[in-house]
């Protein structure tokens, strides 16, 4: 390696003859040599370059010097005193030095600079931060250099003021935040996240907890499971687990965790916050003991039911049997009009009772599960034109005008014609009675392009309020006005209409307005509806399975033909619900 074109003394002694070369007339044009060089390269330089003799006294400094202390260039000398430039540094607002405390600060500096090399960060009075160097020289000289650090420092404050903030957060927030490494040592923990864990402080959880599967999980396939979702999905919510405190009782901790994985792709910790539910999760369990309970009880309220309408129903048939010879006068003349009158009556309620007894018991059926449709092809005109002609008179004493339109021929519907008509009895039934003498009921049908078919049932009566409307179609429910209170029942008619048609696979709709009617669309899926007629739909069974088998049977897994709901789908009983 070639020796540098001039030693440390040498150095010195070359830029004490720059510096009067400089005071002096320009010399003639000559080419640069070495040391002309390393002075025009230490002019270009960002930081402030101080060379001191052993006095320490300036013997030369760069351009930069000057503009990094806001100086004017007359104001620095060779042979200018360390002690004096630091005065003047003072005496011109420079540094954030008192003048009392002037010549104790430097000294003090001198003093420190000369007997090591030192480092020192040094705010000026503008804000400027400038990293003071001073480094000593074998030859007993020093050389120290100015160097701005204003940028660096204002984002180490920043720095450190977000680990400040973040700290706070970390410390003060309610819910614990944790870091862990992937075989279970926990890294960091705030003091909430210890609190949650029965720990004094963060440390204490840290110098413990080791191994968080065996120490921490009741069941420590829980963090198992938990890991193998992270490592699919990266990302866990609510992740919840029975888990053990410091003094071996249990809490149940809901946690959001993520991975964080270096460069390679490798998982070097597991980061996120957690929060003890443990009364959350103690009211969950009374909810869902008392939905059992509630659960238990509606079935055994069922069986009640079906059990008491059976009771009811037998001596029932006897009353009405025998007021029925009684007014038909089998065994005789009864003698009198008015014995005739009360024979009447006693029929009458005696009907009135049997239907209450038979929505109930059905109701109850409908709620244990216990309800099975005996299904076949119907012809949906006569469905509905046997339920019509049960209201009729009633509608014809109220003045009520019943209009019917349906397509011609009418659509075959697969069911039980014994509950498809008792919906459409009651859906019938409810529009007449509630609407007003010279109001108007209207029955129609609409094939939808999908399949489905639509029955609509709408009436100009009373009818009902918005925030009515989904409580009259639960059981036992009226609503209560001048009009329904003249009438009575069990408010069964519309839940158990909407629990029959969802046993068929459809839905019932209910729209109403207080005061202007009400309309109930009952809607079935395709699979139940054919256009008709009836005896077309029945000669293609017959063609499709020949033979004398009943129709039920026949076109159970027919083409084109749907089965059972009960055997396609079963639907879930109202208890279930």
């Amino acid at each position: 390696m070639n020796e540098p074109p001039f030693g440390e003394d040498r150095f010195l002694s070359s830029l004490a003859r720059h510096r009067e070369a400089a005071d002096e007339s320009p010399p003639a044009p000559e080419p640069l040599g070495h040391e002309a060089l390393l002075y025009a390269a230490l002019d270009t330089m960002g930081e402030g370059l101080a060379v001191w003799d052993a006095g320490p006294n300036l013997v030369h400094f760069n351009r930069r010097l000057a503009e990094l202390f806001g100086l004017p260039d007359s104001a620095l000398q060779r042979g200018l005193p360390a002690r004096d430039f630091l005065g003047l540094l003072i005496s011109r607002s420079v540094l954030t030095i008192r003048a009392e405390e002037a010549t104790a600060w430097i000294n003090a500096y001198i003093d420190a600079s000369t007997k090591a090399d030192r480092k020192q960060e040094v705010r000026l009075t503008d804000g400027t931060w400038l990293n003071f160097d001073w480094r000593r020289l074998a030859s007993g000289g020093y050389v120290s250099v100015f160097t701005d650090i204003t940028l660096r420092k204002r984002a180490q404050i920043r720095l450190r003021q977000a680990e400040a903030k973040y700290r706070q957060i970390f410390d003060n927030v309610h819910e614990g935040i944790i870091q862990v490494t992937p075989e279970g040592r926990v890294l960091a923990v705030n003091r909430a996240g210890a609190a949650i864990f029965g720990f004094h402080s963060p440390e204490e959880m840290l110098a413990t907890v080791t191994r968080a599967g065996e120490q921490l999980y009741v069941n420590p396939e829980r963090r198992r499971e938990m890991m193998r979702h992270l490592e699919r999905h990266g990302l866990v919510r609510d992740f919840r687990s029975e888990m053990r405190r410091r003094d071996g009782s249990t809490i149940w901790v809901a946690k959001t965790l993520r991975r964080v994985a270096d460069e390679q792709g490798s998982v070097v910790m597991i980061e996120g916050m957690f929060r003890d539910v443990s009364t959350q999760r103690r009211a969950e369990l009374q909810l869902l003991q008392a939905k059992e309970q509630a659960e238990a009880a509606n079935r055994a309220k069922s069986d009640f039911l079906a059990n008491m309408s059976h009771e009811l129903r037998t001596p029932l048939n006897a009353i009405l049997g025998f007021s029925q010879v009684l007014l038909d006068e089998m065994m005789g003349p009864l003698g009198n009009d008015k014995y005739r009158e009360y024979c009447r009556d006693i029929v009458q309620s005696g009907e009135h009772l049997l239907a209450l007894i038979g929505d109930i018991l059905d109701m109850a059926k409908v709620e244990s599960g216990k309800m099975a449709l005996d299904e076949e092809w119907i012809d949906l005109n006569e469905s509905l034109e046997a339920a019509l002609l049960l209201v009729r008179e009633r509608a014809l004493g109220g003045q009520i005008a019943l209009r019917k339109e349906l397509p011609n021929p009418a659509p075959a519907v697969w069911g039980d014609t014994r509950r498809l008509r008792q919906v459409w009895i009651n859906l019938f039934s409810n529009a007449v009675k509630f609407t007003p003498q010279g109001g108007s009921v209207e029955v129609r049908c609409d094939l939808q392009p999908d399949g489905r078919l639509e029955i609509i049932v709408a009436d100009t009566g009373i009818g009902i309020a918005e925030e009515d409307i989904e409580r009259v179609q639960q059981p036992f429910n009226q609503v209560a006005n001048a009009l329904s209170r003249s009438h009575e029942g069990t408010g069964l008619g519309l839940s158990l209409s909407r629990n029959l048609i969802a046993r068929h696979g459809g839905e019932l709709h209910l729209e109403s307005r207080l005061g202007e009617g009400t309309t109930v669309t009952v809607t079935l899926p395709p699979e139940r509806c054919r256009p008709g007629p009836l005896a077309g739909v029945l000669a293609d069974a017959q063609h499709e399975f020949p033979g004398n088998l009943p129709l039920g049977q026949a076109t159970q897994g027919g083409a084109g033909f749907p089965k059972p709901v009960d055997d396609v789908e079963p639907r879930p009983s109202l208890a279930a619900d």
